[in-house]
């Protein structure tokens, strides 16, 4: 589908299985894609998976009291999208990096 730079400078891919599995999940981000893109490129912040060193999780303020969540697996500066959804609760773990 898609492959950007994030705002860390890692290089994430979007699969075309990977963006099936999102819309299948969350019916609501279809068509979505530059919602994805720009969480990655522009995020509010990003936080560490607390179950995973190489699991992040991309925010970025979408409406009032949501946030927009990416979720990437990244491994050496290279990464891809496990899935992503909108969320008004944000996961308790470690701030890596803000905006």
């Amino acid at each position: 589908m898609f492959e950007v730079t994030c705002v860390l400078g890692n290089r994430i891919k979007l699969a075309n299985d990977r963006y099936i599995h999102i819309i299948l999940k969350h019916p609501e981000l279809e068509g979505m894609e530059d919602e994805i893109k720009n969480t990655l490129i522009q995020a509010d912040f990003i936080q560490r998976s607390v179950y995973d060193s190489q699991i992040f999780l991309y925010y970025k303020e979408f409406g009032k009291d949501q946030y927009f969540v990416v979720v990437v697996k990244v491994l050496n500066k290279r990464g891809f999208i496990i899935t992503s959804y909108i969320a008004d609760v944000i996961k308790k773990s470690e701030v890596i990096w803000k905006k």
